[in-house]
């Protein structure tokens, strides 16, 4: 959602160049290393960390392929107490020799807690252990749902696409807490690291820069002269740089660019109805959408985009995105008045009260936006989520600012129960970002 009261506040105050390595969190160093999933120095080990404040276990589920199938393994992790952060290393050769994982690593996970404990008899699909959709806490585990790693650097795939198209899997409640969503959720993918160039950034000050603002897809769908193939893609975009520095473009914003709900868009070439072109409804905030990539194999999408913000960069183009912090793509309750049945995808699955604010009674999101509850961007886990992301994609995608939807979540000063924005509180996610660029 665009509100025009946050562009250009948050454009100006945003978008400039950032310092080099000014967005850094210290809650990686303190818990003993990076969150998400990575191959180690040696290359021979994979180590998985997520955080969980109030998960009872967490359980690794490793897949050969992204749907359809059964896990290859499944491992429990182990919690450090003092960080909150649950991890597991797996030899690269326990992948390939025992699980006959030898291509990319798809993985997800499950999560008990305190309103549904961990049981031994429970299976995939059964309901042993459970105690309740949500408890007053806002707990909301549920391990019949596969999640996806906050920090995943790309995903697989859409919780619904056209060969998948039944969202009902994802949900809680008496109809559907006992269905297993992993044959058809997406999961992450572990990426080996990448030197992909995104070449030397513009230095120019943000007051001299023409900014076209365009969406990936829509610049060159239609356009005749890029290669079929390459139309409305990261690859298709970089054709145009050359185009749009001689009609004197100096940065280009693009809208969302982090995975979000669209794989199933198109699929009636007559309609689009349940179409999610503009993207501002975010699955992930580390993975590029893997539809905007011409190619779509593990890592693809991340290559392909470093090699676009190059291209722009080549031609003395600065390369802006949209972010969206202050909602996500699981939505809010299905039906106003029933506070059992919600989607869980990731987040909502693994920390519902950290990541999202909440009513007061901590049963339904706190949502002063109409779109679908807030994100808790007074936590600090969650601001440190969204300053690792700023962080990948800056550093490591080579982007060169932000424009932020609806950017006063970001300045809230309240977890649960109200909204308070502020403007001077050094705490707030906004405040935060702006200190550290």
């Amino acid at each position: 959602m665009r509100t025009a009261t946050a562009v250009l506040a948050a454009t100006a105050a945003l978008a400039a160049p950032l310092a080099p390595g000014g967005l850094t969190t210290p809650a990686a160093a303190a818990s003993g290393g990076p969150l998400g999933a990575r191959y180690d120095t040696t290359g021979a080990n994979v180590e998985f960390r997520i955080y969980s404040s109030r998960a009872t276990r967490i359980d690794l589920y490793l897949y050969r392929t992204a749907t359809g199938s059964q896990e290859a393994a499944a491992l429990q992790l182990t919690k450090d107490s003092a960080t909150n952060v649950w991890s597991v290393t797996v030899p690269k050769a326990t992948l390939e020799q025992q699980y006959g994982i030898t291509g990319p690593v798809s993985y997800g996970y499950r999560a008990w807690g305190p309103n549904w404990p961990y049981n031994a008899a429970w299976t995939k699909g059964s309901t042993a252990g459970f105690v309740t959709d949500v408890d007053a806490a806002g707990n909301r585990f549920n391990p019949n749902k596969l999640l996806t790693d906050p920090y995943a650097r790309e995903l697989t795939h859409d919780p619904v696409t056209p060969t998948a198209p039944d969202a009902s899997v994802y949900g809680t409640g008496p109809q559907h807490r006992a269905v297993d969503s992993a044959p058809q959720a997406p999961k992450g993918i572990v990426l080996a690291a990448d030197a992909t160039s995104t070449g030397t950034k513009p230095t120019r000050a943000l007051k001299d820069d023409v900014v076209y603002e365009v969406h990936v897809r829509g610049l060159t769908k239609n356009d005749p002269s890029v290669p079929a193939a390459y139309r409305g893609t990261y690859k298709g975009a970089a054709l145009k740089a050359a185009d749009l520095a001689a009609l004197g473009v100096t940065a280009v914003e693009f809208l969302p660019v982090q995975e979000t709900q669209n794989d199933a868009n198109d699929v009636n070439p007559t309609s689009t109805a349940g179409d999610n072109y503009w993207g501002y409804s975010t699955l992930n905030y580390f993975a590029p959408d893997r539809r905007y990539a011409a190619d779509r194999s593990a890592g693809g999408p991340t290559r392909e985009f470093k090699e676009m913000v190059k291209a722009f960069h080549d031609k003395g183009i600065k390369v802006f995105t949209d972010v969206v912090y202050n909602h996500t793509g699981e939505g809010g309750p299905w039906n106003a008045s029933d506070k059992n049945t919600y989607n869980l995808f990731s987040l909502r699955g693994l920390d519902n009260p950290t990541y999202y604010s909440l009513t007061s009674d901590m049963q339904s999101p706190w949502d002063n936006t109409g779109v679908g509850g807030n994100v808790n961007t007074y936590n600090p886990v969650t601001r440190d989520l969204i300053t690792d992301s700023l962080a990948y994609w800056k550093d490591t995608l080579g982007v060169d600012g932000f424009r932020f939807d609806l950017a006063p979540v970001l300045g809230n000063t309240c977890r649960h129960g109200c909204f308070q924005y502020s403007r001077t509180d050094p705490n707030t996610a906004l405040n935060r970002i702006t200190a550290l660029m």
